[in-house]
């Protein structure tokens, strides 16, 4: 697979990192025998929506991205369906940057059917492009490969890697399997 950014580079203050794995852990972990988008086995799973759906949460985590922005000053945010379009949604309106929503298949209906992508951009744009959680990239990279056939340059980034994908994210968060303590 493509290396789709710098995976062992952290992103944001390490005391921020650590309250997003303590939250992560206090709202959004599971555990059980759960099967993943890839198809991979699990027996944790994320529940980001546990996450987004308070909005000072959401709002501090958007904030990590802050670092980000800076660092590769982006034209345009995009997310990815359905987690990423959230996250993409708030750091949208903490940076006052445009937004685009990078569907999974094209929309069948409506003004703009057969499209991936939802919003105006403009070929040449650098677009950050966001992802919620990622287990082996994929879903990540074919959004990536969507955009630039569009003529836009793409920074990919996650909230978190689950450790299977060489994917820049916030956090790489995994646990070993088993009945392991949760302190990650």
């Amino acid at each position: 697979m493509e290396h789709l950014g710098q995976p062992d580079r952290p992103v944001g203050p390490a005391t921020e990192l650590a309250w997003l794995r303590k939250i992560i852990v206090e709202r959004a972990l599971t555990r059980g025998d759960y099967v993943l988008s890839g198809g991979a086995r699990s027996d944790y799973y994320i529940d980001k929506f546990a996450l987004f759906s308070d909005p000072n949460v959401l709002r501090r985590i958007a904030r990590l991205f802050v670092p980000l922005l800076t660092e590769i000053n982006p034209d345009i945010i995009a997310g990815t369906e359905l987690g990423g379009v959230v996250i993409a949604t708030a750091v949208s309106q903490l940076s006052g940057l445009p937004m685009i929503a990078v569907r999974k298949k094209p929309k069948g209906y409506g003004a703009f059917a057969n499209e991936f992508v939802e919003g105006p951009f403009e070929r040449g744009q650098h677009a950050l492009l966001l992802e919620d959680v990622v287990t082996n990239g994929r879903e990540l990279l074919s959004a990536k490969i969507r955009l630039e056939e569009l003529g836009l340059h793409v920074t990919p980034c996650a909230i978190i890697s689950r450790g299977l994908a060489p994917v820049r994210a916030l956090i790489q968060f995994s646990l070993p399997r088993g009945e392991a303590p949760l302190e990650n």
